[in-house]
């Protein structure tokens, strides 16, 4: 924003006093002498024009001294209504053809006209106003500050100040600690800075419908195109395992692609959302709900699921899929444009149980991790589901799709780190050419990454008669399963 129309500076303010922020620009006007005009002026004289902003316009109506209303069009701050070189030739022409005049106008700005930015960086000390905070994490009507120790004296101003410039935020809150350390859950503890203290928010994402209390589980709407990504790899009549499935960003939009779901959390409050959003979406029997730790639910789903599949009344009784439902005036509407009743109400899809998980996600990169030892000796005794007499692979082995933090750096660098983690979870050494895909998601801090490893189990895993024994380091909170002398000019994290 030009400086002329900044707000006034208050840094000794402790207490947001909106009637504080109050100004008068003088600057001139293009009085357009016949209404009709109007758009004649804004095309010609784009040059000169004030460029307005959505509270404050470059065209105006207005009561003169005469109590006459008239059109005026606002023009930029170094424009002289007493000099006519102050403005373009289009302007000057129609002066002299009496299409307008230049005059001298008050612009009268008050709180409402500035922005947070403006508002927020005329409050701050002085040294803090180049990291005025700006950035922040909306869910629904809230949002949600992580705020710096040196921004914390001025935190309910800060957030008193969003809810004004925000219409549809009810709620501000900052994060008091950081993801991971107050919960297991990955929830973490939130202060009110302005607004209702209601945390219960419904999200709509990829056309499905999320309700969950935001202070009691996990949600990240940055990630809406990392939840579609891993979707689309999922085929019709598949069935996924979602180890760590939250309030069901992966699960729920499989599930409406057509994809068997067995989805877990071990967190009761993300379990119930999770049950309560299947109902919502309409997504029942589609998705079956959960809440085991996570190894222990790769363990038992893997068997559960062959044994289910191969269950006289699930061969019997297929799961049976309804297309999306159109609403009644959308349904006459694509009547109207041709369409059969067949495709208006498609009939529904029957889904046999697959015997086995095509996929697993497991989304909690503090935990994932340690929670692969889940997959150890996990299909002993399938064997021969997975190789023919021959020996001969007859299926894909399961592809993880594996959520990791790791510091960020070259790409071999942080593939060797990853894999070292994933083998200490696995027992079993997997190296940087056995993942399938690695994908950076964001960046989590200045040099810390949030990625996502996928790769095929191992059959020496898959088949393991006993998994290794494990001793515990609690300095690195890791399990260590193998003499790590491949790692050793691996610098530790």
């Amino acid at each position: 924003m030009s400086r002329y129309f900044l707000p006034p500076v208050n840094r000794a303010m402790t207490t947001l006093d909106r009637s504080f922020f109050q100004k008068t620009v003088k600057i001139t006007a293009a009085h357009v002498f016949d209404p009709k005009n109007v758009g004649r002026v804004q095309k010609e004289c784009v040059e000169d024009i004030f460029k307005g902003s959505r509270s404050v316009k470059s065209v105006v109506s207005e009561v003169d001294s005469n109590g006459k209303r008239r059109m005026l069009v606002r023009l930029k701050p170094d424009v002289k209504h007493t000099d006519l070189s102050t403005v373009g030739e289009s302007t000057r022409n129609l002066v002299k053809g009496q299409i307008l005049e230049l005059i001298p106008h008050d612009l009268h700005l008050k709180y409402e006209n500035w922005g947070y930015n403006e508002i927020a960086e005329a409050i701050l000390p002085e040294e803090l106003v180049n990291d005025c905070p700006s950035s922040s994490t909306r869910v629904a009507h809230i949002v949600q500050l992580n705020l710096q120790n040196k921004f914390l004296p001025y935190k309910h101003m800060l957030g008193a100040i969003i809810l004004d410039k925000n219409p549809e935020v009810r709620t501000v809150v900052n994060k008091i600690e950081a993801v991971g350390t107050w919960s297991e859950f990955r929830t973490f503890p939130m202060e009110l800075l302005a607004g209702s203290p209601d945390t219960q928010v419904v999200v709509n994402e990829w056309n499905c419908e999320f309700h969950f209390d935001f202070a009691k589980v996990y949600w990240n709407s940055r990630l809406a195109n990392e939840h579609q990504r891993i979707v689309r790899m999922f085929e019709p009549g598949e069935a996924v395992a979602d180890v760590m499935a939250g309030v069901g960003p992966f699960a729920i939009p499989a599930a409406k692609n057509r994809v068997l779901v067995w989805a877990n959390d071990f967190n009761p409050d993300a379990f119930e959302s999770l049950q309560k959003n299947i109902m919502i979406n309409k997504v029942h029997g589609v998705v079956q709900p959960f809440k085991l730790e996570a190894s222990e639910f790769i363990r038992t789903s893997v068997r559960n699921l062959y044994r289910l599949s191969r269950s006289p009344s699930a061969i019997r009784n297929p799961i049976k899929v309804y297309s999306h439902q159109y609403s009644e005036g959308v349904q006459e509407i694509l009547r109207r444009a041709g369409k059969t009743e067949e495709e208006i109400n498609p009939p529904p899809v029957y889904l046999r149980i697959p015997p086995f998980f095509s996929h697993f996600v497991m989304n909690n990169p503090a935990t994932a991790a340690s929670s692969l030892e889940g997959f150890i000796g996990a299909y002993n005794g399938l064997e021969n589901q997975f190789f023919d007499a021959e020996n001969l692979p007859k299926r894909e082995f399961p592809l993880v799709h594996l959520y990791i933090f790791q510091k960020a750096g070259p790409m071999q660098y942080t593939k060797r780190h990853i894999c070292r983690e994933i083998s200490r979870g696995l027992g079993y050494k997997v190296r940087p050419e056995d993942l399938e895909h690695l994908e950076l998601v964001k960046m989590v801090g200045p040099e810390k990454g949030y990625y996502c490893a996928s790769f095929r189990l191992p059959a020496e895993v898959m088949f393991a008669d006993v998994p290794p024994p494990r001793e515990e380091k609690e300095d690195l909170n890791v399990r260590h399963w193998l003499k790590w002398s491949e790692y050793d000019d691996i610098p530790p994290q």
